[in-house]
């Protein structure tokens, strides 16, 4: 069996900080033209809820690749096809139960806490998993080099149930009615573990040992199959629920979502904080978890905050996987490794291409789920990302290993009053130059006055719930200094700045402006191509160009895109790796001035985007 297992550990620097010492491991191999492209025609996105009739379908020919993770049980079935190859990793996320910590009596922690006792991963491992998985208790995934898992204690592996009945019973909050189930203050109650009924085995086995783990704890409890993007909605919304199964991944290795995900204020905010968690001591991390600008700092509240987490268990994670992703090999090559999105992300679609180099051809891609929406602001499914990432720009792109890749961005130059006494003690600036030949899918031009108004609009929009301004609350001015300079201000110095506008999608100021266009109130109704009325404007290297609700979607290649190739040879072979050391140098983000032109020492620097996909 040919195993593939990638751990990515973060590392950072940020404006004129130094890096200390931290350990980085190999990560992947990445074509040195990885931006040029498409080299297909279309991709076809074809829901296919049912994984045995995806399994079917890829040894079929009928799909290329699926974005969801073979069960491994389907191995060695996949593994004798030699028309198939797979790749694995390390999960960049985890399978978790989200717990409503505002309802009774999940509101209790002992509750909570005696439920993570009683839940044995190690079963969901080995029964569930097939021994590809292995426990885990950190909300920060092992992957990420932030995570504390080895110095959180107690763990919560295996089935401790007599340690959760003694929480229960000594907490004289539970006592048992009549019926032998515990009740709530001398109230019955029952609790309900709802999992994507279009995943029994993974997400209805794993929901079931759940049960198993509250009924061993004499509370009376349930599994219920529910409609994934119905439940998803309830918990972006706030909506009644009890406990919910389903799987998130996260596409760099950032933490300052610690700072929203979990924070007391956001209890009540839509798509924000879906467990609904209060905590003052935790709130009272994120200050240095967002204003921190040393290492250190970062560290330390990212520390306590998983050690609260683990211990008040707003989530309980139940698994962290080995991911197994297969794809056909007979037509296509090109397929990129890609450690936050994995083989069918959107560098393969940018890089996929027939054996014999000629441009041309379609492949069709299988989804577990139907997208819920193509509003770039209000999405949280992983399905819904799988075709956006291939239809908007953004001024930097996470690359297969994470780092930052110039999308839009040229040129960089980060600024402090130490470096230019214009620049106000105590802010940053970032001064961007951007390509000169980016165009929107309707022919006008995309300029620095697009990127300006990006984020004027996310900022204005604001005051009507749009979530995205949340990670904007520093940003003093960002403006225009010409078509293709753009420059960014912050109000303080953070390790976070440059990740807080790098990744953001840009839109064009003429279709989303406050006086002829969808305007900033309608920032969370617009949804192109599900409402035909709304335009459908973008600059990636596709464009949606038809769909069925809840069939097919289809993208086809932009030859207006800024890197569209002009050659029909494969793409070039060429390729850059990166390499493993056991401690990286200390390192400053510095910028060179020379005969002119800015060069920025930007390969090191950690990428974030706060929000993450959720699947079933």
């Amino acid at each position: 069996m040919r195993e593939r297992v990638i751990a990515v550990l973060a590392l950072s620097v940020l404006l004129s900080l130094t890096l200390y010492p931290y350990p980085i491991t190999a990560l992947t191999i990445i074509p040195n033209d990885l931006n040029v492209g498409p080299y297909v025609d279309r991709i076809i996105y074809k829901v296919i809820s049912n994984q045995d009739q995806r399994i079917l379908a890829l040894q079929a020919g009928e799909i290329e690749m699926d974005t969801s993770f073979f069960d491994p049980v389907h191995l060695p079935t996949l593994a004798t096809d030699g028309d198939i190859s797979y790749f694995s990793a390390v999960r960049n996320g985890y399978g978790h139960i989200t717990i409503n910590c505002r309802d009774w009596p999940l509101n209790e922690t002992v509750l909570r806490q005696a439920f993570a006792f009683a839940f044995d991963k190690t079963r969901v491992a080995a029964e569930i998993m097939d021994g590809f998985s292995q426990e885990h208790d950190s909300l920060v995934p092992i992957p990420n080099g932030w995570c504390i898992e080895e110095q959180l204690t107690p763990h919560y592996y295996t089935a401790q149930v007599e340690i959760g009945n003694a929480l229960l019973n000594n907490s004289g909050l539970f006592p048992f009615g009549d019926d032998g189930y515990r009740t709530y203050r001398g109230q019955a109650f029952d609790i309900q573990i709802e999992y994507p009924s279009c995943s029994c085995e993974v997400s209805g086995g794993t929901a079931q040992i759940g049960v198993d783990a509250l009924k061993a704890l004499y509370i009376n409890a349930r599994t219920c199959a529910s409609d994934f993007n119905d439940y998803i909605s309830r918990l972006n919304n706030h909506s009644s629920y009890d406990m919910v199964y389903y799987a998130v991944n996260f596409y760099n290795n950032d933490i300052d979502w610690l700072a929203y995900e979990y924070w007391s204020e956001y209890a009540d905010i839509p798509y924000q904080n879906p467990t609904n968690f209060r905590n003052a001591t935790y709130d009272g991390c994120r200050r240095q978890l967002l204003n921190g600008t040393t290492y250190e700092e970062i560290y330390n509240a990212s520390s306590w905050m998983q050690r609260i987490l683990h211990e008040q268990v707003p989530r309980l994670v139940v698994y962290e996987n080995i991911y197994l992703q297969a794809y056909r090999n007979d037509k296509f090559t090109g397929h990129v490794e890609d450690l936050g999105r994995y083989i069918s992300g959107p560098w393969t679609m940018r890089k996929i291409h027939a054996f014999d180099g000629t441009l041309g051809g379609t492949v069709t891609v299988a989804l577990a789920q139907e997208p819920d929406s193509f509003n770039i602001f209000t999405t949280n499914s992983t399905y819904s990302a799988a075709i956006l990432d291939n239809l908007w720009p953004s001024l930097y792109s996470h690359g297969p290993d994470l780092n930052p890749w110039p999308y839009l961005a040229e040129h960089l130059i980060t600024e402090t009053h130490a470096d230019n006494s214009d620049v106000p003690n105590g802010h940053t600036r970032f001064t961007i130059d951007l390509i000169q030949n980016a165009t929107w899918s309707d022919d006008a031009p995309l300029t620095a006055q697009d990127v300006a108004f990006t984020f004027t609009y996310i900022l204005e929009s604001g005051a009507y719930g749009n979530w995205a301004a949340t990670d904007l609350d520093s940003l003093s001015a960002v403006y225009a200094l010409s078509n293709y300079r753009v420059i960014f201000e912050f109000n303080t110095e953070s390790y976070w700045h440059f990740n807080h506008f790098a990744y953001q999608p840009i839109i064009p100021r003429d279709i989303f402006n406050n006086e002829t266009g969808i305007g900033y109130a309608g920032w969370n109704t617009w949804n192109p191509e599900f409402d035909p009325a709304e335009p459908n404007v973008n600059c990636g290297p596709f464009i949606l160009t038809d769909f069925e609700d809840g069939e097919t979607y289809e993208i086809s290649a932009n030859y207006g895109f800024a890197y569209f190739p002009t050659r029909t040879t494969p793409p070039n072979t060429t390729t850059t790796t990166t390499t493993s050391s056991d401690e990286s140098p200390l390192i400053t983000l510095s910028t060179i001035i020379a005969g002119g032109s800015i060069i920025v020492i930007l390969t090191m620097v950690i990428q974030i985007f706060r929000y993450k996909g959720t699947e079933s």
